[in-house]
C-alpha cells in the first residue's frame, strides 16, 4: 500500500524518467474521468486534501470486468513507462523523490478504482473535509494504447 499525500487534490502515477510532467493535465481532461491522463503521467483525483490510500495490483494480463459494486467510480487509461520505473507521488513532488516501482518498460493500462474505506492513513487528518476513499489501481502491460474509460460513473458532484 502507498499513502502519498494528496496535495491539490490528487496524486500522481508517472514515469520516473520521462520528462513531460504533468503540466496543466486537468484543464484538458472531462471532469466526469476524476482523472487525468497524459502519456507518461495519470494524475488521480481525490476526494481530501490529505493522505490517502492507494493499493497497487499488478496483473499479467486484463482483469474481468465485473459489476464493481463495492466501488463509486472505475476508470481506465493508458500509461506509457519506457523506462519501466513506475512512481506514485503527491501532486507537488517530484518523481525522485519516492523509491520507483521497477516493471518492463512499455505502455500499461490502469484501471483506477475509487472504493469507500474507514481505513486512514498515518498522519492524515480527520478534520479535514472529503470522502475517505482507498484508490485501487490495476496495472497489466497492453501492446496497443486505447482511449479513455469510465466502467462506472459516480455520482456527482463527488467531492465534499
Amino acid at each position: 500500500m502507498f499513502e502519498p499525500y494528496a496535495d491539490h487534490l490528487q496524486f500522481v502515477l508517472e514515469d520516473a524518467e520521462a520528462e513531460s510532467g504533468i503540466g496543466d493535465t486537468w484543464a484538458e481532461a472531462p471532469e466526469a474521468w476524476r482523472i487525468s491522463p497524459e502519456r507518461h503521467v495519470v494524475a488521480v483525483g481525490t476526494a481530501r486534501y490529505d493522505y490517502v490510500p492507494v493499493v497497487l495490483e499488478l496483473l499479467n494480463s486484463p482483469p474481468p470486468d465485473s459489476s464493481f459494486e463495492d466501488a463509486d467510480h472505475v476508470v481506465e487509461a493508458d500509461l506509457d513507462l519506457p523506462s519501466g520505473k513506475l512512481a506514485i507521488h503527491g501532486g507537488t513532488q517530484l518523481p525522485g523523490e519516492v523509491e520507483p516501482l521497477y516493471l518492463e518498460p512499455g505502455w500499461y493500462r490502469l484501471r483506477v478504482s475509487y472504493v469507500q474505506t474507514d481505513y486512514q492513513p498515518s498522519g492524515s487528518n480527520e478534520d479535514l473535509p472529503g470522502d475517505h476513499l482507498e484508490y485501487q489501481i490495476t496495472i497489466w502491460p497492453i501492446e496497443v494504447p486505447s482511449e479513455v474509460r469510465v466502467l462506472k460513473q459516480g455520482h456527482d458532484p463527488w467531492a465534499y
